[in-house]
């Protein structure tokens, strides 16, 4: 019994992880990567996904845009949320209602605030982070773990002003324009979470089609650089693929762990602001 619940435990960790393991963002474009010409989302847009370990249902994730476009310190931002939860026999042993939003500026293309309130089995954390990106820095307000009410508050100072959260960056990859990218090209970048910069680096490997619900889709084939752990049985076993259109969109992680494969499937999309590359 305390394997299975282990093994719950790391298997969702890695599933939330990787929803957000695409975040190279601004970096790309201090590197002199240009943006695509069109805006990749609208406001509205809705994305579900679910998880399977083999063939049994694991979880299930929404990627939302609100319809409503925000105001945030005097700037437009959209406001992005991320919902996570546990199904099936992995809800029963180990619950998980996980949400992470972002207030993303909808032309400077930063994140203006961050916020998580997690609930997996008996722990809980909350947490907002508030950007000062002309500042360099970011301010961590800790709240308690059921009121959430503020608890504390931590100022840290940030390396750059175009620092990324771990919603956002994925919002901005997807308006980078990857035909100027190189196959087996490396990049690194920094994103701030769990009260510091951390750097992830993806590796760009080519193109191909996938299957998936929606039909078969051009896609972009991204793998995260990883350590090893635990979990994956070898180093370097995620893969991510996005369609390969102006849309970005996720379509399909999977990633080889020690209770099987975990495989991350896109399930439903809304209002799409660009048709889908599905190939006839």
């Amino acid at each position: 019994m305390a394997f299975v619940k282990e093994s719950i435990k790391h298997v969702m960790k890695h599933f939330l992880l990787i929803l957000f393991l695409t975040t190279f963002s601004l970096q790309l474009a201090a590197q002199g990567y240009p943006l695509a010409k069109e805006k990749p989302f609208n406001s509205g847009e809705e994305i579900e996904l679910k998880a399977t370990v083999g063939f049994i249902k694991a979880a299930e994730a929404q990627l939302k845009v609100s319809d409503i476009i925000y105001t945030m310190k005097g700037r437009p931002t959209f406001k992005i949320d991320v919902f996570a939860n546990t199904s099936g026999i992995f809800d029963f042993f180990s619950p998980v209602r996980d949400n992470w939003g972002t207030y993303f500026d909808t032309t400077r293309f930063v994140p203006h605030q961050f916020y998580r309130y997690i609930s997996e089995g008996r722990f809980r954390k909350n947490e907002i982070l508030y950007f000062d990106q002309s500042d360099k820095r970011v301010t961590v307000a800790k709240l308690e773990k059921e009121s959430r009410q503020l608890k504390e508050k931590i100022e840290h100072d940030m390396t750059t002003d175009e620092m990324q959260d771990m919603v956002s960056g994925y919002y901005y990859l997807r308006m980078i324009d990857f035909d100027k990218i190189k196959v087996g090209e490396i990049i690194t970048i920094n994103t701030f979470f769990d009260d510091k910069e951390k750097p992830f680096s993806i590796k760009f490997m080519g193109r191909e089609v996938v299957k998936t619900k929606l039909g078969k889709v051009n896609a972009l084939i991204l793998v995260p650089i990883m350590k090893k752990d635990g979990l994956f049985e070898e180093d370097n076993t995620l893969k991510v693929w996005l369609s390969d259109d102006y849309n970005k969109i996720p379509l399909k992680f999977q990633a080889k762990i020690f209770v099987g494969y975990l495989e991350v499937d896109v399930k439903s999309v809304k209002n799409l602001r660009h048709p889908l590359s599905i190939v006839q």
